[in-house]
């Protein structure tokens, strides 16, 4: 469901795999802002997962849209980085993995096919993207993570958004919450209790 920012419609879209480790970052961010933030105007908080091509729609229906997501280049695992889409292009490194090349594509076709939200990229380098577990490597959890939390924000303030702290959730309870388990740490997830 879009929504009209007086005439703007702001997205923020985490994008990633949550099964394997530090790749799921940007879904992670997406769920800690929902769980801890409310904002005035209010935006669009969209779980991306591993979408793809899914994400020209996103890119052509909104004014104003956010990704976060890893990114693969050559700097130490935790570092975070603002890009454009021709800053990412740039990046001869950057399609490493398969949802990394779709999301490369979909910010070169979409152009092509009409109007493209004003985007900006936070970048996460990750540590670990090859085990499968649900949960962030803990070189990511603590600083890394909170800075792109801190971006985010900066982003949507810079677009005229405010933001209030609402709730103190950490990383690991709205992981919990959301999919039931971190790190080994198990808890009920929404599923269960939808099933309540």
């Amino acid at each position: 469901m879009l929504k009209d920012i007086g005439m703007k419609k702001i997205g923020v879209a985490g994008v990633g795999n949550v099964l394997f480790k530090d790749e799921g970052i940007g879904v992670y961010v997406v769920k800690y802002l929902e769980a801890n933030y409310s904002f005035d105007p209010d935006i669009d908080l969209i779980d991306a997962g591993t979408l793809g091509f899914g994400l020209m729609n996103y890119l052509h229906e909104y004014d104003h849209l956010i990704i976060v997501d890893t990114i693969s280049v050559n700097d130490s695992p935790g570092s975070v980085y603002r890009l454009t889409p021709d800053d990412l292009s740039g990046i001869a490194s950057y399609h490493q993995t398969a949802h990394e090349v779709e999301v490369l594509q979909m910010l070169e076709l979409t152009p092509l096919t009409g109007k493209m939200a004003d985007t900006v990229i936070i970048g996460i380098i990750p540590e670990d993207i090859s085990k499968s577990e649900i949960g962030l490597t803990e070189r990511l959890e603590d600083k890394p993570f909170k800075t792109a939390v801190f971006q985010v924000l900066k982003e949507l303030e810079r677009l005229g958004v405010r933001y209030k702290k609402i709730n103190n959730r950490t990383l690991q309870e709205v992981v919990i919450d959301f999919l039931g388990t971190y790190n080994g740490i198990t808890g009920k997830s929404i599923w269960d209790k939808d099933k309540n």
